[in-house]
């Protein structure tokens, strides 16, 4: 939970680059933007805080470019690429000689890659992450804006409407954050006890036995005999995986036993 952005914040403004550098760490950004107290809302103030975050090094919903750049000792800059390209290797030389990169083999893995990626890459210090837009204060609402609208403004469909002050669609908020998080439950059974179903264990999808192990402590790791999983990673209930490999889905419950 951050102060609010002001414009120049990635300059420091308002101490901005110390909020900033917090988002950094960020596994999902929430940026709030709000009806007015004359019922209207005006989406720029979305694009004034993606321009902030991006201007502090923030990359939003996209991925990392697909760059591989060899240095050399001599040869100049050579280019190669895969499909169409926004750059030609004149523009590409020039701009890797004005990075200070003099000598090296540059390949685009996929198309179109822009300028701006390349320098991104070269730089190495852009955070790729994405973003959730909370629409507050639709309590002031006046004139009511379709879904369709909203999407459109905002750019994507990654968006909810609520009211803080009514109370309304925070339930929402809550499962849509779960969900942009990649969040997984599983629930811990002690070996011929019932299972915890009061207090799961937060994993993400695509996690296994080994990372459930070790968030519960690294001796579960070396002492590891062997899991029995009921839930729908598993064949059948109480199905044995005596390896850490096995990928884990939420709702899992699973016995872990221990070497005596």
């Amino acid at each position: 939970d951050l102060p609010g952005i002001i414009l120049g914040a990635a300059a420091g403004k308002g101490r901005g680059k110390e909020v900033l550098a917090v988002v950094r760490s960020a596994e999902l950004v929430l940026i709030i933007v709000c009806f007015r107290s004359d019922g209207t809302i005006n989406f720029n103030d979305l694009n004034a805080i993606r321009m902030e975050l991006n201007n502090a090094g923030i990359r939003l919903n996209t991925s990392p470019p697909k760059i591989v750049i060899k240095e050399r000792t001599r040869g100049g800059i050579h280019f190669t690429y895969k499909g169409h390209q926004l750059m030609d290797a004149d523009e590409v030389k020039a701009l890797m000689n004005d990075l200070k990169v003099r000598n090296a083999g540059v390949y685009f893995s996929e198309p179109d890659t822009t300028p701006d990626e390349l320098i991104d890459f070269i730089f190495g210090n852009r955070i790729y992450t994405r973003e959730f837009v909370v629409i507050n204060k639709s309590d002031l609402m006046e004139t009511p804006i379709s879904p369709e609208e909203i999407t459109e403004a905002i750019g994507h469909e990654h968006w909810v409407m609520i009211s803080a002050k009514n109370k309304e669609n925070i339930n929402t908020l809550k499962h849509n954050i779960f969900t942009e998080l990649n969040l997984i439950r599983v629930f811990l059974k002690p070996p011929r006890e019932e299972a915890d179903m009061d207090e799961p264990i937060i994993l993400h999808h695509g996690d296994t036995l080994e990372k459930l192990c070790r968030k519960i402590h690294k001796r579960f790791i070396s002492d590891y005999r062997y899991s029995l999983v009921w839930g729908k990673s598993a064949k059948h209930p109480g199905q044995k995986f005596e390896n850490l490999e096995h990928v884990i889905e939420d709702g899992d419950i699973i016995s872990i036993y221990l070497k005596r």
